[in-house]
C-alpha cells in the first residue's frame, strides 16, 4: 500500500501535535499532583496541557511544512485552519478529552502512577481521534476535492 505525500504530512503534524499533548499533559499533570491530591482536578489539568501543547506544536509543524513547501500565506494557512479547527475541535470534545479524561481517571483511581495513567490514556485517546481524523479527511478528499 502506497501512502500519498498529503496523507503522510497531514499525520505528521497530527503526530507532532500529539507530541505536544503529551508533553502538555505529562508537564500539567506533574505540576497538579504536586499542588492537590484530587484526581478530578488532576485528570482536568492533564487535558488543558494536552490543548495548550498540541495547539503549539501542530500549528509549528503546520506553518514550518507549508512554508518549506513555499505554501505558506495566511490566506492558505486560514483556509486550511477553517476546514480543520472545527472538526478536530469537535473530535477531541467528544472522542480525544472524554476517553484521556475517563482513562486518567479510571488509572489514577486505580493507584497507578501519574506518568503511567496520563501516557496510556493518551495513546489510546490518540488513536482513537486519528482514525476519526483521517476518516474526515478522506470525505473532504472525495466529496469536496479539498486537501488538507
Amino acid at each position: 500500500m502506497k501512502i500519498s505525500r498529503g496523507l503522510y504530512h497531514f499525520n505528521k503534524e497530527i503526530l507532532f501535535g500529539e507530541v505536544g499533548a503529551i508533553l502538555g499533559s505529562q508537564i500539567f499533570g506533574y505540576i497538579a499532583y504536586f499542588i492537590t491530591s484530587s484526581t478530578n482536578i488532576i485528570s482536568a489539568l492533564v487535558v488543558a496541557g494536552a490543548i495548550t501543547g498540541a495547539a503549539i506544536f501542530f500549528l509549528s509543524t503546520r506553518a514550518y511544512h507549508k512554508s518549506r513547501k513555499g505554501e505558506l500565506s495566511t490566506r492558505k494557512f486560514a483556509e486550511d485552519l477553517l476546514y480543520f479547527t472545527p472538526v478536530a475541535f469537535i473530535l477531541t470534545l467528544l472522542v480525544y478529552y472524554p476517553t484521556l479524561y475517563l482513562l486518567s481517571n479510571y488509572f489514577l483511581n486505580n493507584n497507578y502512577q501519574v506518568i503511567f495513567s496520563t501516557f496510556i490514556s493518551q495513546l489510546i485517546a490518540f488513536a482513537l481521534f486519528l482514525i476519526a481524523i483521517n476518516i474526515y479527511r478522506e470525505i473532504l478528499i472525495r466529496k469536496f476535492k479539498k486537501e488538507l
